[in-house]
């Protein structure tokens, strides 16, 4: 990647280099405004690219950011469904069906969420993740 400095830099070196090469010869006025302004339009074309640069570079942190949120949003929710499952043991035939049923459907939404947070993030640029929802619904006893 390059850098502004560096830009600078080839300029002042190229400018040394025409002025060397030049055995002191005074430019006209003309050469020197057309030398001038080639040197502006590479200066602003650097500075552009720059520009871009930083632009990609800053959103893809956004989607790796977006990423990890929606791995620890899924890993939670998980963790959640595991132990609502286990609570779940406690009951017996269809109670207990319809519990870890209830767990299953709440991870699905949670992992649900947290998908549509990251496709969200990955269209905007932005990592905004939202933690998942939480149940209304008491753990069975």
């Amino acid at each position: 990647m390059h850098t502004y400095s560096n830009s600078i830099l080839g300029l002042v070196l190229t400018a040394g280099l025409l002025a060397a090469s030049g055995c002191n010869q005074r430019e006209s006025a003309q050469g020197t405004a057309r030398d001038v302004d080639k040197a502006q339009q590479h200066a602003q074309k650097e500075v552009a690219e720059e520009q871009r640069e930083a632009t990609r570079a800053s959103k893809e942190a956004a989607e790796d950011r977006a990423k990890a949120d929606y791995d620890v949003a899924v890993a939670q929710a998980d963790g959640k469904r595991k132990v609502q499952k286990e609570k779940c043991e406690t009951l017996a035939g269809n109670e207990q069906k319809a519990c870890k049923d209830r767990a299953d459907a709440e991870y699905e939404s949670a992992k649900a969420q947290a998908q549509s947070t990251l496709d969200a993030a990955k269209g905007s640029g932005s990592a905004t993740a939202e933690q998942p929802p939480t149940s209304t619904q008491p753990p069975p006893k």
